[in-house]
């Protein structure tokens, strides 16, 4: 499905389980369903080109760009043996599923799904990006210490990298998650775009590369599977 970023956001849950894949028309600065106008550079975002628009799922700002990412909408209607009354729960199969698509790209490294509660400080949830929430993919990237701590023998560190961001909007009757990997965090970019300083943690998000096309067909299939 094509089109612009708000008029994708906007259209109605139907109660149905399926998968969908998006595609916008033209780039967007989307802002989550309590977010003012205000946080965005207006005056830069439209000499970029970029449209301004509110989704009616929570969350931070995320800024999208044709053929930079993968927009995944996936809906669960109640009743389905996916359905989970707890919203923090119910995204738990579907972190579980991407995982699982981007073990496929990438074995090497160790995926896992945040199940917590969303942690962030006031900042972070300024940038979808920047902070990690439930259901949400992370690959954890072991950093070496520095030459200092090296000399005093630590050992390394580690560092999570948020990979796929997960919004949900309910109904009475459905949940739509909608997913989101990028083949680039582009940092400068959203210095760029926002009108307050982007918070550091964003710095620490990834995307995928080369492997985006083959990460988002293996979602859909994962996804399309899962929910049978």
């Amino acid at each position: 499905m094509k089109g612009d970023a708000g008029t994708l956001h906007d259209r109605p849950i139907e109660p149905v389980a399926k998968v969908e894949v998006l595609e916008i028309e033209r780039p967007a600065v989307v802002l989550g369903s309590t977010q003012s106008f205000d946080v965005v550079n207006s005056a830069r975002a439209a000499e970029l080109g970029f449209h301004v628009v509110r989704r009616r799922s929570g969350g931070g700002v995320v800024v999208l760009q044709p053929g930079d990412h993968a927009w995944i909408d996936v809906t669960v209607p109640r009743g389905h043996r996916l359905w989970n009354d707890d919203v923090e729960r119910a995204t738990w199969w579907l972190g579980e599923a991407w995982c699982d698509a981007l073990r496929g790209a990438d074995a090497r490294s160790h995926w896992t799904v945040h199940q917590g509660k969303l942690t962030a400080s006031a900042p972070e949830r300024v940038v979808c990006f920047a902070s990690v929430g439930p259901g949400e993919v992370v690959r954890h990237e072991r950093v070496p210490p520095s030459g200092d701590e090296q000399r005093a023998g630590e050992a390394a560190g580690q560092v999570l990298r948020k990979v796929v961001g997960v919004s949900q909007r309910r109904t009475k009757d459905a949940a739509r998650f909608q997913c989101t990997v990028f083949r680039v965090v582009d940092l400068a970019l959203h210095r760029q775009l926002l009108r307050d300083e982007v918070p550091a943690s964003l710095a620490n998000a990834a995307g995928v590369g080369d492997a985006l096309d083959d990460v988002a067909r293996a979602a859909v299939q994962r996804l399309t599977a899962e929910l049978g």
